[in-house]
This record gives C-alpha cells, sequence and structure tokens, in this order.
C-alpha cells in the first residue's frame, strides 16, 4: 500500500499523514464489507423477506477449504436476487463440520425467531456430504427447520443427466476420448499449437481454443470445444496432414497426426460430430438460462418441459448442423475436405441418443437426489416426497398450466394452501387473493398474491453464483497474494459481489462510523486529523484510491 500511496501523491491526491500501512488498508476493508453486510442484513430482517441459502465448498490457492455461502432474497421491495454473503474456513469437511459452520455464520446476521419463520429454502451440489439422507447438512437443517424445502442445483443435475447419457449410448465414448486426445496435444505442447495458429491464418479461420467435452465441467465448455472442431475443422485437417507428411518428426510423431487425420476425415466422426453439436448447443443454452441470477423454479421448469420436447422432436427429425452432416455425406465432403469410411469408428445412433437425453432429463430433474444415485432407482419418501409435490404445486399459480375452459372457483385452493404451510405466507388471505387471479385470468396480480409469489421466486435454481463467488475469489487470492485471511478474502469477495461501482461509491458514512469505531470509542484522536483529511480528499475526488491494489481490484 505505501507504494501505491506514493503514486498517487504524484497525481496530487491529498491522503494525509497517518493510516497509511497495509493493516489500516485491510481495516478499511473489512469495515466496509461490514457495514454493507449489515445494511442488507437488516433490510431482510425488519422486512422479514423470505430467504434462501446457497452452500458450495472450494479449496483456495493456499489450501484451506472454505465453504461460499451465498443467499437469495428480495432486497429493497425489488424482485429476489441472489448474492454472494461469506466465505467461512472450515475445520473440517464432515456434514457437522459444515452445518456447524453454516448455522454461525447465519447465526451472526440472523436471529433464530427469523431464520425459524423466513428461512425457507436450502440449495447445494449432489455430493453425499451435502444430500445424504442420514446425517448430510441438508438432513441436519431439516431436523432445525422441518418445511425447508432443499434444492439439489439444476446445472449440477443437468451435468449428471447428460454423465448417464454417456453411460448408456455406444460411441460416446470413442468421441470423447478422440477429444481428450485433441485437448493434449495441442494444450501441452506451445509448438502444436502454434502451427495449427499457422494453419488457421493461412485459410483466414479464427483459432478457436480446444477443450475436453463431457467432462467435470458444465455442458456449455463442451459446446465450445464442439464448435471449435466444427468452426476449424478444415484447419485440423491441414495441419494433421502437414504433420503427418513431416518428415523432421519421427515416424511415431507422424503415425499419430495420420491416425487423428483418418478419425478426423471420417464419415462416421462428422455424423457424430454434428449430432453432438445439436445436442450440446442445446444443453449449453438450458445451463446458461439455468444460471441466471433471476431464474426461478416455475420458469426453469417450463424451460426443461420446452427442452425435452426439443430432444423428442430430434428422435425424428434432425437439428440444423445433422441436416448440414446428411448434406456433406451426400456430397463426400465436408468444408471442403473429402470424407472416407472408418470402420473402426462407432456411430452414435441418434434415436437411442435423444431417447436416453429425455429419459435422463425427466429422471434426474425432478426431485433431490445424491449425485451418485439417479431418481429412477428409488422412491421417494419423506422429504423427498414433499418436496416433489411442492413442485407440482407451484405449477398451478401458473396461468400457462390452468386449462383453457372455466375454472372451479376452487381450482388449486389445496395446492396454494400447501405451498402457504411450507412457505410460511398467511394462508387465507393467499387463497383469496388466488381466486381474484384466476378470475382474471391473471391479466393483474392481486396484493394477497404478492407474498407467495415472491416467497416461490425466492427459491433458488441453480448454485452458479458460488461458482461465480469462487472465480472472484481465485482472481483476488493469486499465488503472490496467497497469505490473505479468509476473513479477509471474504470481505474483498463481499465488497467485488455487492459492492457498488467507484463512481457510485460514497465512502463518508463508512469513513464516518470507522473513525467512531477505531479512535473516538476509545477515547484517541491521535489519528483523526489523518483519517478525516483522508474522508475528504475521497469525497471530493469520489474515489477510493487510498486503497491497495487489491481492494481498487474488487470495487468495480
Amino acid at each position: 500500500m505505501p507504494i501505491d500511496l506514493n503514486v498517487q501523491k504524484l497525481n496530487g491526491l491529498n491522503v494525509g499523514r497517518v493510516l497509511h500501512s497495509n493493516k489500516t488498508c485491510g481495516e478499511i476493508i473489512d469495515h466496509i464489507a461490514h457495514e454493507l453486510k449489515k445494511k442488507m442484513a437488516k433490510d431482510i430482517t425488519e422486512n422479514q423477506r423470505k430467504l434462501c441459502v446457497l452452500v458450495d465448498e472450494s479449496t483456495t490457492i493456499s489450501g484451506k477449504t472454505v465453504l461460499v455461502v451465498c443467499l437469495r432474497s428480495a432486497l429493497a421491495d425489488a424482485e429476489p436476487e441472489t448474492f454472494f454473503w461469506e466465505l467461512i474456513e472450515l475445520d473440517g469437511t464432515t456434514a457437522d463440520d459444515i452445518t456447524k459452520a453454516l448455522m454461525e455464520c447465519l447465526g451472526r446476521d440472523f436471529n433464530e425467531d427469523f431464520l425459524g419463520q423466513c428461512f425457507v429454502s436450502f440449495a447445494c451440489d449432489g455430493a453425499s456430504v451435502m444430500l445424504g439422507k442420514r446425517t448430510g447438512v441438508a438432513t441436519q437443517l431439516c431436523s432445525k427447520f422441518p418445511s425447508l424445502f432443499v434444492w439439489h442445483c439444476s446445472n449440477h443435475r443437468l451435468e449428471l443427466a447428460v454423465g448417464d447419457v454417456v453411460k448408456e449410448v455406444s460411441g460416446l465414448n470413442h468421441f470423447q476420448i478422440f477429444f481428450d486426445k485433441l485437448y493434449s496435444l495441442f494444450h501441452a505442447s506451445p509448438k502444436n499449437q502454434r502451427q495449427l495458429a499457422q494453419c488457421a491464418q493461412a485459410v483466414g479461420q479464427r483459432l478457436l481454443v480446444i477443450g475436453r467435452v463431457l467432462s467435470i465441467r458444465w455442458v456449455a465448455s463442451s459446446e465450445r470445444s464442439i464448435r471449435a472442431v466444427w468452426e476449424n475443422y478444415r484447419v485440423l485437417h491441414d495441419h494433421f496432414t502437414n504433420a503427418a507428411n513431416d518428415t523432421s518428426r519421427d515416424s511415431r510423431d507422424r503415425a499419430k497426426y495420420k491416425g487423428l487425420d483418418d478419425v478426423l476425415t471420417s464419415a462416421t466422426f462428422v455424423s457424430n460430430l454434428g449430432l453432438m453439436y445439436d445436442a450440446l448447443t442445446e444443453l449449453s443454452d438450458l445451463s446458461r438460462q439455468l444460471q441466471k441470477r433471476e431464474m426461478t423454479l416455475p420458469t426453469a421448469d417450463r424451460l426443461l418441459t420446452r427442452e425435452i420436447r426439443v430432444f423428442e422432436s430430434m428422435v425424428t427429425m434432425p437439428g440444423p448442423h445433422m441436416t448440414t452432416v446428411h448434406t456433406a455425406l451426400a456430397e463426400k465432403s465436408f468444408k471442403g475436405v473429402a470424407l472416407r469410411e472408418n470402420g473402426r469408428l462407432v456411430q452414435i445412433h441418434a434415436g437411442q441418443f435423444f431417447r436416453s437425453m429425455v429419459e435422463n432429463l425427466r429422471h434426474r430433474m425432478t426431485s433431490t437426489t445424491s449425485s451418485h444415485v439417479s431418481t429412477r432407482e428409488i422412491p421417494l419418501h419423506g422429504r423427498e416426497a414433499r418436496d416433489n409435490q411442492l413442485i407440482q404445486d407451484m405449477k398451478v399459480i401458473h396461468p400457462g398450466s390452468w386449462p383453457e375452459e372455466e375454472l372451479d372457483v376452487q381450482y388449486g385452493d389445496v395446492e396454494v394452501l400447501r405451498l402457504c404451510e411450507v412457505l410460511k405466507v398467511d394462508r387465507r388471505e393467499t387463497v383469496q387473493g388466488f381466486r381474484e387471479y384466476k378470475e382474471t385470468r391473471a391479466s393483474r396480480t392481486p396484493a394477497a398474491m404478492e407474498p407467495l409469489l415472491k416467497a416461490v421466486r425466492t427459491i433458488a435454481v441453480s448454485t452458479s453464483e458460488c461458482e461465480r463467488a469462487f472465480s472472484c475469489m481465485n482472481d483476488i487470492l493469486t499465488a503472490k497474494r496467497n497469505a490473505l485471511s479468509v476473513s479477509r478474502l471474504s470481505s474483498l469477495v463481499f465488497i467485488k459481489c455487492n459492492g457498488p461501482s467507484l463512481g457510485q461509491f460514497n465512502p463518508e458514512h463508512k469513513l464516518q462510523t470507522g473513525l467512531d469505531m477505531y479512535w473516538l470509542k476509545q477515547g484517541d484522536t491521535s489519528g483523526t486529523a489523518g483519517f478525516e483529511s483522508l474522508a475528504a480528499s475521497c469525497v471530493t475526488d469520489g474515489s477510493l484510491c487510498y486503497f491497495g491494489p487489491s481492494s481498487l481490484q474488487v470495487i468495480d
């Protein structure tokens, strides 16, 4: 920080004479994060807003196991939105350790009465430690909050559905192995990457990054890899051909490139490529939609239902890329490259593939299960049966699910009452509002219906916000800045994710409360002049130029 202050002095900024240490910078960061969090928590508790908690576990670059906690609520009467809350350093990775740490985190900002009334939903990934039926975190939370709705992240379940398809459909593993070879070939050798770029430049194409497909990463990354091969097909063929004929390479290398080119130019591979491009385009679109902060369960259900219909249609009607492939197979040429038969490759059967996709999406995306157990392998019971019923009940409050004929006056009342009981919303007032809602065919939303609708929208669909927080954490905690404590790191991530931009940030209140906290309450005013000078310069300048590089990076 002292180096940065010297730079700001050269820029003409009056930064005072004291409070210039790294320790002071860290304390100011913690104080700003604390004040922002206190304001948000006050809005949530005073207005009794419904609360959804999202968690995920990871490891920092310094090897510490942390739990990221995100919340979803309707701040300032706006629509419910998901936001980062805190990073917690874990003493252990058992369900008991995680539950204890999570409850301590929530207890610092929300009292038990509020949590008992407004903590309505818990979302996580499918790890056994989270969703274990006997001692998982979700089970322990449900013992404390019996009405808690538990949701397994839709994006993680989408990956599980795709994984089930890979296991069931022959030919997919061969396709996956080929992409793994491409990935290792170009990512392990800058020379190969450079030669591939030269081939792309020769034909006037932009080189796209080729990664793994159907791996642990979400399907959007697989779609990018498929698109890279589709777009750079001619480039790859030219590179493989040149390398296979390059006498400066040894015979083993030339044989490897010759084998890759034989696979690439086979009609079977091109057919599989078009099929997977169509499927992964649809799946990546669905995955990105589910990751949106404003996504709600009813909307996600409609998206999933529509996507299933799309895959059912693709059983008999090819998608756009498969249509292109059919033309290429008839002409025995794809993107100017001659195609040939390769009997060693296994062709993916389109009908089997899309039927498997439909079945696994239906089974994986409906109720909460642990990641290693498919829902069709176990009967629903207890909490899972209740949560599954709740999902069905939510459909009733959306006009798209209503029959076209005139509705009975009591249509959906039972479902609405069940929703009110679980989400802790006034029952009679909501039922009356729902009846008015039906009479107007949803042309307007009665005020009595708003609490229930907002409570339903508070339930998180995806834990993608936790992944965003991890990305932010990795941006801040670099190899040269890995000595940050988890609590300080949490403050930085909180400001980065939730704080206003530099142009909108007004530090006057934060600096004044910091002044009161650190000096006036202790009867020590020795630092007051420097602190007030710092505050005045920041307020006048409208920036936070006295911060170190880490905090300048995180408040944007």
